[in-house]
């Protein structure tokens, strides 16, 4: 419109004026156009605040799937987070856990499992609990000697979980058994036997499922009752070595409070049994014979009398024996009957 104006006084030779549109008639102005910098920065901008929105929508969804990660394991027999806790904790139910995962994910998940798996090390007087009193049965009764179906498939794979078996029992032996002998305090015994009966049970268990060997499996019980007992040496430049003689030396100046300690524990049920399992182990190939247990590992047997009479501990009845067996939860009732009958 004033282009037209204009364009009718120049044809009019110039004279009039142009009149100014009032505030009402002015037009509206036209879209500053953008720059091709300003353009650049704009996009930049503009792809800036799209990737901060699309990290927190992704940062949301990645909380929404460990959550649910989380509550499918907590229906998983195999990562059932229950079970694991108290494996963890406690090794108990470690062989029927294994049996899962072999199941469900198969011998190589197994292996890289175990390889892994650590039972946690506590100086503090938890795992079962003080006195190691009643707890729920895992399994009752337990087939040690039946081979799960997953394991029936993966007879090739023998030596390599045999290899990864060892290794957990030796990193066990290492980390936890050891640790507790070097610190010598009573507050870890309920660590210390959880340990050594879980590490014996896969010992065992695997041994009769014919994935371990007998010579093997017998050597590492041996080195655990040593770990357990230990010696207590007649002259003070000797040292003194074991958990339970290292617990007896620092202890002395209340024996009785020890003793007592000791019998809450089960310490000569435990004792007792974990040499009974060696024996038997050292009796046959695969620990399925009980008969000629007694006369094993004399010498071994010598010396653990000679540690009980030393630090009063007292040789464990039949029953003690009985209950501390049952705690590896590996023996039918037929066979642990079997295996006490000639304990008296």
């Amino acid at each position: 419109m004033l282009q037209g104006k204009i364009e009718s006084i120049v044809a009019g030779g110039g004279g009039g004026e142009i009149p100014i549109p009032s505030a009402a008639e002015a037009p509206v102005p036209a879209k500053r156009k953008l720059s091709a910098a300003h353009r650049r920065k704009l996009v930049k901008a503009l792809t800036k605040a799209r990737k901060i929105r699309w990290a927190k929508i992704k940062g949301a969804a990645a909380t929404d799937s460990k959550a649910a990660k989380k509550k499918d394991r907590r229906r998983s027999p195999a990562g059932n987070s229950g079970r694991e806790t108290e494996v963890r904790e406690t090794g108990r139910g470690l062989v029927e856990h294994l049996d899962e995962i072999g199941r469900q994910q198969g011998h190589a998940q197994l292996i890289q499992y175990l390889m892994n798996f650590r039972i946690h090390y506590t100086d503090d007087s938890r795992g079962r609990g003080g006195g190691r009193g009643y707890r729920v049965k895992v399994r009752d009764p337990f087939h040690s000697d039946t081979m799960p179906d997953w394991l029936k498939l993966a007879r090739e794979q023998f030596p390599e979980l045999g290899e990864a078996i060892y290794s957990f029992a030796d990193r066990h032996r290492d980390r936890v058994l050891r640790r507790h002998e070097r610190n010598g305090s009573v507050n870890g015994l309920s660590n210390f036997i959880d340990v050594m009966v879980a590490t014996s049970k896969v010992l065992f268990v695997y041994l009769r499922r014919g994935v371990l060997t007998q010579p093997q499996v017998t050597a590492r019980l041996r080195e655990y009752l040593n770990i357990f007992t230990g010696s207590i040496p007649q002259y003070r430049d000797e040292k003194t070595t074991g958990y339970l003689a290292r617990i007896y030396s620092n202890g002395n100046g209340n024996p009785g409070q020890l003793q007592k300690t000791f019998e809450e524990h089960s310490v000569s049920g435990h004792l007792r049994a974990l040499l009974l399992v060696a024996q038997v182990v050292r009796g046959t190939t695969d620990g399925s014979d009980a008969s000629k247990a007694a006369s094993q590992l004399p010498m071994l047997v010598d010396q653990i009398t000679a540690f009980e009479n030393r630090i009063g501990l007292g040789r464990a009845a039949a029953g003690q024996i009985g209950r501390a067996l049952e705690d590896y939860e590996m023996l039918t009732k037929q066979e642990l009957a079997l295996w006490t009958k000639d304990l008296e």
